[in-house]
């Protein structure tokens, strides 16, 4: 052990290992640092999501919440809250109004906060406090109905509440943002005397919880299967909610950015590990002239590599820490809510990318170099490059198995994989051609250009395998650069400036066009109107719902309750037809419930509308944009079938503070209307929005650095063969200028190629990415086609014309005696 020590300790101070200590220290650092950063970006996405339901878990139920359930919250230390609504009329005085009335428990909201102002339709003033008993908040809208003022009585059923306040945000109003009515807030406590709960009533109950994650996922897998039709289990991210989505494709994103981390990673150390294996080519084969046996080499670097790892684990994981809290608190400043603390369980990342890097790249270099011939002494051209594309393998299949643990899943890895596979056979094919072609170019070389060229053939694995590394940075580069953008971009679009912020509900035909003449008159954008009628699925092919699902478990969103049905002449807003003909005389049908339900084209539906059953077949299937904010619905029946039935119509604009009170003013003849302003939402929506996109900017500059630093590195692997090459030039007579020229060639030639051949692959894999991880619509990115050779040929120019500069500046002579 002492010996190995020592050739440890006289590496160091030669420099010898210095490269690898780097870039485990980087390759640690990096991947540390990003899965630390991650992890507080998720966590504080999801408790900024969690305040837009008031809870990290919801449990919906149409029947009372059963105690045993309240029992083993408890048990597992759960915060809990509870919510009961239900639709009440209002009195004040001779007026009366329809509203949704929430009432609550003294611990609501267990996340997120009310706002409450003391004026009509004011910004609101954050509170954690829900109304006192006796007392009632009532939105601005439902006040302005009733004609009532802080400190005067509403009645709701058999008691009287006094008006303490304005509500313009519920914390747990998003969860049901489409409830027609204007909204109340009252206490739990006085929920009993009011007694318009009665047997028959529709109520609405919600168990809020919140708390660890594990003590959640307990209570989950306990709770789930005593659920019978009517209760459902909710999270923040709920899947099919546009919040939801978002936070679901930015935490896609931020895990393609850890995998990326993890291969630029494993790269570092594969360079780093083929130039420490050649750096001691001839101190192996003089050891074993010595007498030194297989098993003594091979104690003898082991040790050495588990002190290295050791050194480079410790200080990389300290470094990570630090640059995750800079990030951190860099980002402090632009996002609206602080970040959680990270959690010391992510370490793993980062250990296990060092350890699986130094088994998986140095061990099978090791191997080859204990096996190494004595007469290497003699024969000093001899290499390991015999071998180098399976030791590699090695290695990526290595790191392959790292990066399914670290995203839990093959796809990813899997897209990723394939995609540098494809990369590394085609960039094979056309760096030979190239570098083939530059040769035959290039016989009898006299000028700059011809001798770079000439380098590129006369180099030809090296130079291939640099123009690999090389092609893979700059794509990786590429494919964040290109889902950030099409991220960004893609929620931009979803949620414009001018997104509806307000919806009419209950419009009656004739109430159409005088709505419609005060909305022109104040310019105020809308959309199209849509008749609603209310009916429910009763069958599906002549089978019943309730023998599909006998117990109700299970039972898909589009059968568990009544559904807003209606008719339109175009597809509208929103919608995109992905399968059949809409104008064909049958159901057109929403694809996330038409997949959830597990329904085809020519499947029949029989309906209960209005008592009457009527049984069409699907003939279309819609891709619906929930996001759009435009009214959408899951079935649209042809008009013929619902144009008897009583319906009220539905329509959303968007109304600007400017406008807003002259246009709730107008409304104020419509008494009926129900209007509901989701503004607030929206307002969270776009915060959480640009949070992220701010969050995914830095990742993206880490990403980015990290890549820089793995160029650098391999630039420096094949450093000495140009030094070598320009001394000789030297000797023989070439000025500065055309050692300068020819290398400037040579790079920028690399560059030039590894910048188009990154763009075809960044494109190919970004199509992947987009149709099967992010569920997107494939999109063309005509500016990576750009980007990808500008950076490879100002990128790889600069760091080579740097990392080369000593052949231009040390005399021929010095650099000839180190060779």
């Amino acid at each position: 052990m002492q010996f190995a020590i020592r050739l440890l300790l006289r590496d160091l101070r030669s420099g010898d290992i210095l490269t690898l200590i780097i870039a485990l220290i980087i390759s640690v650092s990096t991947v540390t640092a990003i899965s630390l950063f991650i992890d507080r970006l998720q966590l504080s996405f999801e408790k900024e999501s969690a305040s837009l339901m008031a809870a990290d878990r919801l449990i919906r139920s149409d029947d009372a919440i059963p105690q045993i359930w309240r029992d083993k919250a408890r048990e597992l230390s759960l915060q809990q809250a509870e919510n009961t609504s239900f639709r009440t009329m209002i009195f004040a005085g001779e007026a009366l109004q329809l509203s949704l009335l929430n009432a609550v428990t003294d611990t609501y909201p267990l996340r997120g906060q009310f706002l409450v102002d003391d004026t009509l339709f004011g910004a609101g003033k954050t509170t954690r406090q829900p109304p006192q008993p006796g007392k009632i908040w009532l939105s601005s809208r439902l006040a302005s109905l009733l004609n009532v003022q802080l400190g005067e009585q509403v009645e709701v059923g058999e008691t009287t509440l006094t008006v303490a306040g304005y509500l313009v945000r519920d914390p747990g109003s998003s969860s049901s943002a489409f409830a027609v009515s204007p909204r109340a807030v009252m206490n739990m406590a006085d929920l009993g005397a009011t007694g318009v709960i009665i047997p028959g009533s529709r109520v609405r109950y919600s168990l809020l919880l919140a708390g660890e994650q594990e003590a959640l996922e307990q209570y989950e897998n306990w709770v789930k299967p005593q659920f019978n039709e009517g209760q459902r289990w909710r999270t923040p991210i709920q899947k099919g909610e546009r919040i939801g989505d978002t936070i679901g494709k930015a935490q896609s994103f931020l895990l393609l950015a850890g995998t990326l981390a993890v291969i630029l990673s494993g790269i570092a150390i594969a360079l780093a590990s083929s130039r420490f294996v050649k750096r001691h080519l001839m101190q192996v084969a003089v050891l074993k002239t010595l007498g030194a046996t297989p098993a003594t080499l091979i104690k003898t670097f082991l040790i050495q590599f588990s002190l290295l790892f050791v050194i480079g684990a410790v200080i990389g994981l300290a470094l990570g820490w630090l640059i995750q809290g800079l990030i951190s608190s860099l980002l402090s400043g632009l996002m609206s809510t602080s970040l959680p603390e990270p959690s010391a369980a992510r370490l793993w990342l980062g250990i296990a990318t060092g350890l699986v890097s130094m088994l998986a790249f140095c061990l099978p270099l090791m191997q080859r170099l204990i096996k190494i011939s004595p007469m290497t002494v003699l024969q000093p051209a001899i290499r390991l490059e015999q071998n180098t594309l399976i030791i590699y393998s090695i290695g990526f299949i290595g790191m392959f198995g790292l990066m399914c643990l670290y995203t839990q899943g093959f796809l990813l890895p899997t897209i990723m994989t394939l995609a540098i596979a494809g990369i590394g056979a085609l960039v094979s094919l056309l760096g030979f051609g190239v570098f083939r072609l530059g040769r035959s170019l290039t016989s009898g070389a006299t000028s700059g250009w011809q001798i770079g060229l000439a380098s590129l053939y006369r180099r030809l694995i090296p130079n291939l395998f640099q123009l690999l590394v090389f092609t893979l940075i700059i794509m990786l580069g590429l494919i964040l650069v290109g889902v950030k953008t099409s991220l960004v971009s893609d929620w931009q679009q979803q949620l414009p400036a001018d997104a509806p912020n307000h919806y009419l509900f209950n419009v009656q035909t004739e109430q159409i066009d005088p709505i419609n003449q005060i909305i022109d008159e104040l310019g105020v954008p809308r959309s199209d109107w849509y008749p609603m009628v209310r009916g429910r699925v009763i069958s599906v092919n002549g089978t019943t719902i309730q023998s599909l699902y006998p117990e109700g478990r299970g039972e898909p969103e589009l059968y568990e309750r009544e559904l807003n049905l209606t008719w339109s002449d175009s597809i509208g807003k929103g919608n995109k037809l992905v399968a059949g003909d809409f104008d064909a005389e049958g159901l057109s049908v929403e694809q996330a419930a038409a997949l959830e339900a597990d329904l085809s084209l020519g499947d029949k539906l029989e309906l209960n509308i209005g008592g009457n059953v009527v049984t069409l077949p699907i003939t279309s299937v819609r891709e619906v944009d929930w996001g759009s904010m435009q009214p959408n619905f899951y079935l649209i029946l042809p008009k013929e079938i619902l144009q008897d039935y009583t319906a009220n119509f539905v329509s959303s604009v968007y109304v600007s503070d400017a406008k807003a009170q002259a246009f709730y003013n107008e409304m104020a003849q419509f008494p009926t209307v129900s209007m509901l302003n989701v503004g607030e939402l929206l307002k969270q929506i776009q915060t959480i929005i640009s949070q992220l996109s701010q969050a995914i900017q830095l990742v993206l500059i880490c990403i980015l650095a990290a890549g820089g630093l793995v160029l650098l590195a391999s630039v420096r692997a094949t450093l000495e063969e140009r030094l070598e090459e320009g001394a000789l030039l030297r000797v023989l007579g070439a000025r500065k200028a055309l050692v300068q020229q020819a290398l400037f060639i040579e790079f920028g030639s690399l560059g030039l190629l590894s910048g188009l051949i990154a763009a075809a692959g960044a494109e190919a894999c970004l199509y992947g990415l987009q149709v099967f991880v992010f569920n997107a619509q494939a999109s063309w990115h005509p500016l990576l086609w750009g980007l990808g050779p500008f950076i490879g040929v100002v990128i790889i120019c600069a760091i080579g014309l740097s990392a080369s500069r000593t052949v231009l500046k040390v005399p021929p002579m010095h650099l000839l005696r180190e060779f």
